[in-house]
């Protein structure tokens, strides 16, 4: 079975696979992890896979998304 075609959205985070995220879902609640690729049931979501390698969660692709994309836009303003 051939593997399905990326969208644009996972063709953006597709260059993020395998780096650190920490992300507040919520006051006092933060997650962890490394974004380690797509989820199989709902393609619009990013899975996250927590230091303990049993453990894993989904957060929305356009948050991890903007997450990597801030990152990397204070990188580069950090550099003169």
């Amino acid at each position: 079975m051939p593997q399905p075609e990326l969208t644009g959205l996972q063709k953006r985070a597709s260059r993020y696979i395998d780096k650190a995220i920490s992300y507040k879902v919520r006051p006092g609640e933060v997650i962890e992890g490394y974004f380690s690729g797509f989820d199989e049931k709902n393609n619009e979501r990013a899975v996250i896979q927590m230091s303990n390698a049993a453990d894993t969660t989904t957060l929305p692709l356009m948050t991890v998304v903007n997450y990597f994309e801030g990152v990397d836009d204070e990188e580069v303003e950090g550099n003169p």
